[in-house]
């Protein structure tokens, strides 16, 4: 398969966010604008002039109710998040991660702020979102300076500024900070002289600045209108969701931060985004401002002057596509302002998280307690407008006022139309005016009322005893008020564990992930009344993730009753002598640490010191020192015994090397014998064969010598024969022996060269 190019991809998210639009700006956007509209307890437009136009506040009620205990779920514990490990080893690892990222979203972001809005969101239009990633600025820092010298400036602009920071504010710096080089410039600066021990001196006052790119996990909650997600999508877990979209509106200095400077002011204003959503609109006309006053006014920042406040729509998607053309889906983070692409990147995760307090199985939106609540909202406003209607009448009748003939009054029509208190009537006759009474029929409300107000509780969970009310119909004692309220809170505790598993923990796990991804600079944080420092880049991403969540108030008080019992079973054990076998002083300073917690206390060190921190007595210090001492001489005792053991260990195997190495050498020796001995043997052998191949080499020399003498003298005879034969016919009288002579020692002299 081809790769695809981008004009492919960009048709191909347009049809996703059409598709996803479809259902969130339409049908879905028209139930959340309803929900607001009775959240906010806005006319229901069937009023008439004259009669009661109330409007209840049971969607508010409930959902005002239930929000404090489901942030003192979350909230009440500086470890929401618990990472646990998954492999041996991986235990350092995973307590500084639960450490650093609850820090990251509680600390450096408005942690409480966040669960807040995406809470009170999904509450009231089905779904809160969170969204959590790195955003880098410039931080600048000042720090005066006075009496430095020009060297000094030198240094100052060399050095660091954090010597003049809190710890607390170190600490946070530190953590957000890049190893990026910081630049440091004077801005101002002035010169003075003063007396120094060498005579006159110059020496500056002023302030030194420090910039340097800061880079922060960034977490924030954004409105339910401008998430998009796959309109079949099945699951409020979106980490396989195929599509998901963020629509953030931006202005164009952001975009520039970002590092997006290719767009144009008349590009981001021409974006359009969910401005015109009717939930999105609603939020508009809260603040008095219409979907066109809102799209004139972007257009009017495109064309003033100051082109770096324009307002847009920066579409962050998440997409599962084939774009490398291998045949798999993966997935990608695209930046997209209309139809032009500003970043195209392989992504690992989909840091976006959304969750609605009652799940809609096989659904991504589930139920808002607007949902269940609105109708009887609506019943319950009916009913109050009829019972204060009929107050109305009952407190103020009609006037009836007698006519003559012509219908003309008895009695004055302005004076009766004057309510003031001591005010004249006006009549012609005493019988003129009388009052037209009308019964009081609001009591037959109040059973109405009463049952609309138990199927709230029913369907909620929040009863008259949350909100410290009373009501004669319910059991009064202790026990019974304490099921009735441990009952409703069951409904509460099961839409906090819900927020748990579908919204705080995918955004935990994201922080950890974008932690270490790598890049980001060791984290120096106060823990516990002392900072500490960890480096992310040696956690791993993948620890098992627990949330912890909290107790509310009717289980803080069980769990107190159980934590005192502990304790007391603990001290008895100790008492009893016990202590020593069952209960150390860690586990009493848990106990202890478990029932600060449930007060509503973060900091136990202020209560209580941790026995491994503990600043030790004298007695405790002798004690040691004296167990110090007779485990040194245990241990002194022990070594020499082991050394007496290892030597005659030592020397035992010494011996039974030296009669193996004795074994083996005479064995040794015995082979080398041998070896030598047939060596002899064979070189014998040898020697022999050789001498009788000598001997008859010797021999055939011999015989072939003896042939070859042979062969000469007869040689020398028949040479002689022919000379004494030529010398006869020559005729000549020369003396033959000289010349015999000369001839055999031409013939020994050939036969030394043989």
């Amino acid at each position: 398969m081809a790769k695809m190019d981008d004009e492919s991809l960009v048709h191909l998210l347009i049809t996703r966010e059409e598709d996803s639009s479809s259902y969130v700006w339409g049908q879905l956007g028209a139930e959340r604008e309803s929900a607001m509209r009775q959240y906010h307890r806005l006319p229901y437009g069937n009023e008439e002039e004259g009669w009661s136009q109330v409007v209840t506040s049971d969607v508010q009620d409930t959902v005002e109710w239930i929000l404090p205990d489901l942030l003192d779920v979350f909230c009440t514990t500086d470890e929401a998040v618990v990472f646990e490990p998954t492999k041996p080893g991986d235990e350092k690892g995973a307590q500084q991660a639960t450490q650093a990222v609850n820090y990251v979203f509680h600390k450096q972001n408005n942690g409480f702020l966040t669960l807040y809005t995406a809470f009170k969101d999904a509450l009231i239009v089905r779904n809160g979102c969170i969204m959590w990633r790195k955003e880098t600025k410039s931080e600048i820092t000042e720090q005066p300076f006075n009496g430095a010298s020009a060297e000094m400036l030198a240094m100052l602009q060399q050095g660091d500024l954090d010597e003049g920071m809190r710890d607390d504010e170190r600490a946070e710096h530190d953590s957000e900070t890049q190893p990026d080089k910081p630049e440091f410039e004077i801005i101002e600066a002035t010169p003075r002289e003063v007396m120094g021990p060498m005579g006159p001196t110059i020496v500056f006052d002023g302030r030194l600045k420090k910039t340097e790119e800061v880079t922060k996990i960034k977490v924030e909650a954004f409105e339910p209108e401008n998430l998009l997600i796959a309109r079949r999508w099945n699951s409020p877990l979106l980490q396989d969701c195929p599509y998901v979209c963020r629509m953030m509106q931006v202005t164009l200095s952001e975009l520039h931060e970002m590092g997006f400077d290719s767009v144009t002011s008349e590009e981001l204003a021409g974006s359009d985004g969910s401005s015109f959503s009717a939930d999105q609109s609603f939020r508009l006309n809260r603040v008095g401002q219409s979907d066109a006053e809102f799209a004139a006014g972007r257009q009017g920042y495109a064309e003033s002057a100051d082109e770096s406040q324009t307002e847009g729509w920066l579409r962050i998607e998440f997409v599962r596509v084939d774009y490398d053309g291998d045949g798999i889906a993966e997935l990608r983070c695209i930046y997209r302002v209309n139809e032009t692409i500003l970043s195209n990147e392989p992504c690992n995760h989909i840091p976006i998280a959304t969750a609605s307090p009652i799940l809609n199985t096989h659904r991504w939106d589930g139920m808002s307690i607007a949902d269940i609540v609105s109708d009887l909202q609506v019943l319950h406003t009916e009913l109050m407008r009829q019972t204060l209607n009929s107050l109305y009448l009952s407190n103020n009748p009609r006037t009836k006022v007698l006519t003559d003939a012509n219908w003309s009054p008895l009695a004055n029509i302005d004076d009766l139309l004057d309510s003031r208190p001591g005010g004249i009537i006006r009549q012609r006759d005493m019988n003129a005016v009388s009052e037209h009474v009308t019964p009081f029929t609001g009591q037959q409300s109040f059973p109405m009322l009463e049952y609309v107000q138990g199927m709230r509780e029913a369907r909620t969970g929040v009863t008259r005893y949350n909100q410290g009310m009373d009501a004669d119909s319910l059991n009064k004692t202790a026990s019974g008020i304490k099921q009735i309220k441990t009952a409703g809170q069951q409904r509460i505790k099961l839409i906090a564990r819900i927020f748990a598993e579908t919204l705080l923990k995918p955004c935990m796990q994201g922080i950890l992930k974008l932690l270490t991804d790598g890049g980001m600079q060791r984290v120096s944080m106060r823990l516990r009344g002392e900072f500490v420092e960890y480096d992310p880049n040696e956690w791993r991403d993948q620890y098992d993730t627990t949330i912890n969540v909290g107790l509310g108030s009717g289980d803080r008080e069980i769990q107190s009753v159980f934590l005192n019992t502990i304790l007391a079973q603990q001290l008895n054990l100790v008492q009893g002598g016990m202590g020593s076998v069952l209960v150390t002083e860690k586990n009493i300073y848990t106990t202890l640490s478990k029932m600060v917690e449930n007060a509503g206390y973060k900091n136990v060190g202020e209560f209580w010191t941790d026995p491994s921190k503990a600043p030790k007595t004298v007695e405790q210090k002798k004690q040691e020192a004296s167990q110090a001492a007779q485990a040194q001489f245990q241990q002194q005792a022990q070594l020499q015994m082991q050394t007496i053991q290892a030597k005659a260990q030592a020397d035992m195997q010494l011996a039974q090397m030296k009669a193996q190495i004795d074994a083996e050498m005479e064995k040794i020796r015995s082979a080398t014998k041998l070896q030598e001995h047939r060596g002899q043997l064979e070189l014998q052998a040898t020697n022999d064969d050789r001498d009788a191949q000598r001997e008859l080499m010797k021999a055939e020399y011999e015989a072939k010598l003896e042939e070859m003498r042979l062969q000469l003298d007869k040689y020398k005879v028949d040479h002689d024969n022919a000379t004494r034969l030529v010398i006869a016919q020559l005729g000549q009288v020369a003396p033959v022996e000289p010349m015999m002579q000369q001839a055999n020692m031409v013939i020994n002299a050939q036969a030394g060269m043989l």
